[in-house]
């Protein structure tokens, strides 16, 4: 039961004061009017009444200004509602009623959250350990307690508690009675919408730009507002994603007369008299919903961004500033990088647990990974075996190594055999910017052949790799056991494949005496021992290697004889991030992600070659698996598929198969693989970067690669559990593959193992769908992360507001109270941040040209089950109170699904080819035109001045006169101190308009 209070001037606590002074101004008035009453009793009396039923409604405006003081002088409260009881056929999709103040204080698991009601009552609601707006008891028709009044003309009755004002002798000469209406839960009329699309229709930022949702114009200019593309034209029930451009016209052409309140309706043209329909709405729907979902008087303000009070964060760091990311990226790249980790450690304890198997160090690695997403340099942020970014440099995708017995020699005492060992790497540029530089890789192996009586030649023996007299290479020595060959020039479009010559080393070995003979073929051994590997330098950072190894097949060397088959050369292929050898004999299949090849431990599996190469364009093993394969069930170690990665993406062109050969003659940059090459397209990359030298959005930290490591699990084609993506015996046996209508690997799950085998193409999930194992844990949801950080005002030209502590709300919702018009609103409008994005139009794969799935292109908009954007509405009004970022992108529908990036939500379902950014498009569009709190209302006060007989009961008052006052109050942060906290002080809510009702 909530706890049962005095009056209510007792229960908050502040109101006291509010009441006494308007009891002094009621004693004054009482007696100025005594020679008056003398004269003209009835009409002095009539006057009196009505000046003290005006000053009990003045003392319920002051009654909501203590408390605004009192409980907004911050920027930690939140304001959340609920519906009241006594609403007739009350819809859980009507905007809430009854609003409160909510206050949290601890953190991790044990958050307490307490409630002030913004509307008159005398039971202060009890504290609670989970944000939901306190229960509202219903109330009798004829519960003298309560007044009754009506405010809004479409909602019923408001009931709320009577407060008495007593004079000096302790009588009840005037009560009040008030309720809030928050105005920051309507769409701002005088920024939302633009017309800037085609036919003046509204339009939303496309790509390239990063963010959807805000104007990327510097808020210095007067006419550009940071929300003007909020879909104000859905208002409209009949409006499509981008809508013919009339609504909107209307809207920014009335601005001019939009003065008051109410004043948007006539505004845009409708003209008295308006009809109302029995529930008090307007009869024309669209006049409707601005009258409801609108606002053109909501006042902008800065805020200081703290952390919020929300389970998983820890008492340490709630209501402590948020970091701000332009201030970090512009520190040294090193500091910038712990300082993050740092505070998300402190903030987020659990956070980390997030990275499975992961090998380095998770929290610096995101880190690292963000601010290379977003700076201007191509200088990644290493620091080796801790932790790398993903940069403007390229990834080895292939990596071949070449044996050739070249010849036998003799002179008139000994025999020669000369072998040549030479390396190349196919590299691939996983980004969307060109990049260019120097790459120098490492020279590992651990091939030997026996040849004559001699029992061991080690091609990595650096005593036969730097005699003069039997080797020619230009291999370089660094330590006992540290190879390298020299730097070459690599300059790579954006998302470009391309074979290079790393290097090569000629060996003239001295096997025996001159009458030796040298049998043919010559076996060379790797021996299992899973020791051979590479590294890569770019621009003499290290940026890439093989961290488990690389498996090679023991190889046949013929001579003199060479064919297509028994070849003097043989050559060992691997492909990073994709099939791994265990020491078990099994495998481990991953999916292609060249960006693990750091993290894996376990050895990079051989390769068959030249059958299963696909030189300087996507990874496709036709040789042996893909070309042999059922169209409909294409296994997933026979191909990369980034359209298949948990982050989405697009599959780069392949085309034509001409080059293949199975002659084993053929050399790894044969000119006949550069031949009719695909041409590379940015917006098909797998890495998006920014580097715009800014973060416009903290939501752009859903862009950087997140290296969970998990093992994944898969059903068979039938549905019943599958052995996973571990394959025992060889590639070709019944190993699980990607049923026909999977398109995605497997999401972690609540039971998924951790692993150091298995893991990539993930981002971080923010405003999508998160992985299930960390969507209901504290702390690890990635959308936390918004929890933590912010942008300042990211458009302006002044870096100082930029990296400030400051953010500027204006027109921004509040989606704790927001009506369903408003919040779709916020999000409705074609996806843009994704200019491929398409669908696939069969199961069955293209294998002339596309080695994929087929795809048309696709435009598609805000998921919907009546009017654009309403399941979206519906999942934020059905998932509140939200008490931070991460409680909103876990909104979910009334099918239990969520509704942020879920393909599922979309009639075209797992059919949907995107990006992450475009499947997480929606959510920042929220996000960034979103609020938890408010600082805009409407208090509707009632003000009676009564006589209540002595001895009587509240049943027995005589109303002498009433006031009814609507304020409109705006709680303006004000001033702020060296720290940008609210000077309490000095902090007075103001009245910006009032009208009688």
């Amino acid at each position: 039961m909530p706890e049962r209070h005095p009056r209510r001037s007792h229960a908050p606590g502040f109101t006291l004061p509010a009441v006494m002074i308007v009891s002094a101004a009621m004693l004054i008035l009482a007696v100025g009017l005594i020679a008056i009453i003398s004269i003209e009793k009835k009409t002095a009396r009539s006057f009196a009444d009505a000046k003290r039923a005006e000053l009990a409604a003045r003392a319920g405006l002051e009654d909501f200004r203590a408390i605004l003081r009192k409980e907004t002088a911050n920027d930690d409260f939140l304001i959340i509602g609920r519906p009241s009881p006594n609403l007739v056929e009350n819809s859980k999709l009507d905007a809430p009623s009854q609003l409160y103040v909510a206050r949290g204080d601890g953190g991790g698991t044990n958050v307490t959250y307490r409630y002030t009601p913004l509307f008159s009552a005398n039971e202060m609601p009890t504290q609670s350990g989970t944000l939901v707006a306190p229960e509202i008891p219903e109330v009798d028709d004829d519960d003298t307690d309560h007044a009754t009044f009506k405010t809004l003309p479409w909602q019923d009755p408001i009931q709320v508690e009577w407060v008495p004002v007593k004079n000096e002798k302790g009588e009840m000469v005037a009560r009040y009675a008030y309720w809030v209406e928050d105005l920051q839960s309507k769409v701002d009329a005088m920024t939302a919408g633009n017309k800037d699309g085609d036919g003046g229709a509204n339009s939303r930022n496309a790509y390239p730009f990063p963010v959807s949702g805000i104007n990327p114009n510097p808020p210095e200019e007067p006419t550009d507002k940071r929300l003007d593309q909020v879909a104000i034209h859905v208002l409209d029930p009949k409006a499509t994603e981008d809508g013919d451009g009339k609504l909107t016209n209307q809207i920014v052409d009335g601005r001019p007369a939009m003065l008051s309140p109410d004043s948007v309706v006539g505004a845009v043209g409708y003209e008295a008299p308006l009809k109302r329909n029995e529930e008090g709405e307007l009869d024309d729907d669209i006049a409707a919903a601005l009258e409801r979902s609108t606002s053109p008087i909501i006042q902008p303000y800065d805020e200081h961004p703290v952390v919020p009070y929300a389970r998983g964060i820890s008492g340490e760091a709630a209501g402590q500033p948020k970091r701000n990311l332009n201030e970090l990226l512009n520190k040294s790249p090193g500091g910038a990088v712990d300082e993050f980790a740092t505070w998300v450690d402190s903030a987020l304890p659990e956070f980390k647990n997030r990275q499975g198997g992961f090998p380095e160090d998770y929290l610096r690695t995101i880190a690292a990974n963000a601010f290379d997403y977003a700076d201007t340099d191509d200088t990644p942020r290493v620091v080796e075996g801790r932790y790398r970014g993903i940069e403007g440099f390229p990834l080895v995708s292939e990596h071949m190594f070449s044996i050739k017995w070249d010849s036998v020699t003799r002179d008139q005492s000994r025999t020669y055999v000369t072998i040549l060992v030479t390396v190349f790497a196919e590299l691939w540029n996983m980004t969307n910017q060109p990049v260019s530089g120097q790459a120098q890789f490492s020279y590992e192996t651990e091939y030997s052949m026996q040849v004559g009586a001699i029992p061991e030649i080690g091609l990595g023996d650096p005593e036969l790799l730097f005699d003069p007299s039997v080797t020619a290479t230009n291999i370089m020595r660094e330590g006992p056991d540290s190879f390298w060959f020299p730097s070459i020039n690599v300059s790579l479009r954006a998302n470009e494949y391309k074979v290079f010559k790393l290097g090569e080393a000629r060996m003239r070995i001295d096997v025996g005496a001159a009458s030796l003979f040298v049998p043919s073929p010559l076996e060379v051994s790797n021996d299992d021992n899973q020791q051979s590997g590479y590294k890569m330098r770019w621009n003499n950072t290290m940026v890439d290697h093989s961290k488990g190894k690389l498996r090679h097949y023991d190889q046949l060397l013929y001579y003199p004889g060479n064919n297509a088959t028994n070849s003097s050369q043989k050559v060992s292929a691997t492909i990073p991030g994709h099939s791994y050898k265990l020491k078990t004999e099994s495998f481990v299949n991953n999916m292609g992600d060249p960006r693990m090849s750091m993290y894996i431990t376990a050895p990079q599996d051989a390769n068959s070659w030249p059958q299963n190469y696909s030189p300087n364009r996507r990874t496709i093993r036709w040789g042996s698996i893909y070309s042999s394969d059922s169209a409909a069930k294409r296994k997933h170690y026979g191909r990369v598929l980034p359209s298949e990665w948990p982050d989405g993406g697009h599959n780069s062109p392949y085309g034509s198969n001409n080059f293949f050969t199975e002659d084993r003659r053929t050399v790894p940059d044969d000119p006949r693989f550069f031949l009719n090459l695909p041409t590379p397209v940015a917006e098909q990359a797998p890495m998006r970067m920014s580097n715009l030298g800014r973060f416009y959005s903290a939501t752009e930290l859903g862009r950087a690669y997140d290296p969970v490591m998990w093992r994944p699990t898969y059903g068979d084609l039938t549905g019943s559990p599958g052995s996973g993506a571990r394959d025992t015996a060889t590639h070709n046996s019944a190993s699980p593959s990607l049923p026909p209508g999977r398109v995605s690997w497997p999401e972690v799950e609540l039971n998924s193992p951790y692993t150091t085998e298995s893991g990539g193409g993930n981002t971080l999930r923010i405003g999508r769908a998160e992985h299930p194992r960390f969507r209901d844990t504290p702390g690890q949801h990635a959308a936390h992360l918004l929890d933590l950080f912010h942008t300042g005002i990211s458009t302006s030209r002044d870096v100082d507001k930029r990296e400030g502590k400051l953010i500027r709300i204006e027109g921004n919702v509040n989606l704790n109270t927001a009506e369903p018009d408003a919040i779709r609103a916020l999000v409705a409008g074609y996806l843009k941040q994704d200019p491929l994005l398409s669908q696939t139009t069969s199961t069955n794969h293209q294998t002339s040209t596309m080695m994929a799935q087929p795809i048309a292109a696709l435009n598609l908009g805000t998921p919907t089950n009546t009017k654009v954007a309403d399941r979206v509405a519906e999942a934020i009004v059905r998932s509140r109170p939200f008490a931070c970022a991460a409680d909103i992108a876990k909104a979910k529908d009334a099918t239990d699904r969520p509704v942020f990036g879920n393909r599922e939500v979309y009639a075209q379902n797992t059919r949907i080819e995107w990006t992450d950014s475009a499947s997480e498009e929606m959510f920042s569009r929220l996000y960034e035109a979103s609020t938890l709190r408010s600082r805009n209302f409407r208090v509707w006060v009632v003000g009676q001045a009564v006589y209540l007989p002595e001895g009587g009961n509240m049943e027995d008052v005589e109303v002498l006169s009433e006031s009814k006052k609507a304020f409109t109050v705006f709680a303006d942060p004000g001033d702020r101190d060296d720290n940008e906290d609210i000077l309490e002080t000095e902090y007075q809510p103001r009245v910006t308009h009032e009208n009688d009702f």
